[in-house]
């Protein structure tokens, strides 16, 4: 039984973490259809914040608003450079932020050089919780993730910016006819993307080892979980980061990490081939 709870506490972190990282991805690619590649790199972005941070003897719970900061001027500016001109070009669009990944990589490795750093843990220990001891700092990270992940949402379908943004992912035409300033929205929303990866970033920084390729590893599951939850749902997010995590810790309960990976590809394919013939069943 104190096994079963362990791994469903591990399964609560790894849904806490793939929610936050896949968040910002939802909101670029729900409002502006940009499958952006360079998500990844955002993420390990926040982490150097975090290290950053912690190297200059601040508190390290100081680096989670500051990597927000950090990332939304980084994915402002971005959008304002480079996507804004290719956004309306998917196939551009998907070479421009793939080669982006590459400079942010790059651009990281000059910088902090291909070494590892770390982060301590700011909240070392564990706590006993349902019969098991569990690391206190997961339980945090899934309470703050929970909180910037309601606030996000709640920001983007109760506020008159989020009422602007469903105009536009409704009808963009016909929001630019009405009169919406749809480059202002895109703007923020880019931004706002970049943050929530920024803040992931930044709480995963005492997980592991900080180094340029660090952001790799998210960018499968965080395009999976919106995959399954739903291209124009935000709340989808949370739907399909709940899935993919209790179908990667099933999996791994039974087989290895490995086939998790296979498994929870296998069940985008299928989300997607159901949608598939959901659209032809309805179009006939």
């Amino acid at each position: 039984m104190d096994a079963l709870t362990l791994e469903l506490l591990n399964g609560l972190s790894l849904f806490a973490i793939l929610a936050i990282v896949a968040l910002g991805l939802g909101i670029v690619f729900g409002l502006m259809g940009i499958i952006n590649l360079a998500h990844g790199e955002f993420v390990m972005i926040g982490a150097y914040v975090s290290y950053v941070v912690h190297a200059n003897d601040l508190n390290h719970w100081v680096s989670v608003p500051v990597a927000a900061a950090v990332l939304f001027v980084l994915g402002a500016v971005i959008e304002l450079v480079l996507i804004r001109r290719i956004h309306r070009q998917p196939e551009i669009t998907i070479l421009a932020t793939f080669g982006l990944s590459v400079c942010l990589r790059q651009a990281a490795e000059l910088v902090f050089t291909k070494d590892f750093r770390s982060v301590p843990n700011p909240v070392p220990g564990a706590t006993r919780a349902f019969g098991v001891l569990f690391p206190t700092y997961r339980y945090l990270l899934v309470g703050i993730s929970v909180v910037v992940v309601v606030a996000t949402l709640l920001a983007f379908t109760k506020s008159r910016f989020g009422l602007t943004v469903r105009a536009i992912v409704a009808d963009r035409d016909l929001a630019e006819a009405s009169g919406i300033r749809t480059g202002i929205a895109n703007f923020c929303a880019f931004g706002i993307g970049a943050a929530t990866a920024g803040i992931a970033g930044a709480l995963v920084a005492p997980l592991g080892a900080i180094e340029p390729q660090a952001g790799l590893p998210y960018l499968p599951g965080a395009f999976l979980v919106v995959i399954v939850g739903g291209f124009n749902k935000l709340w989808g997010v949370v739907a399909g980061a709940l899935t993919v995590a209790a179908v990667q810790i099933g999996v791994i309960h039974f087989y290895d990490a490995v086939w998790a990976q296979i498994a929870s590809l296998g069940l985008a394919v299928l989300v997607l081939q159901f949608r598939r013939l959901s659209v032809e069943s309805a179009s006939t």
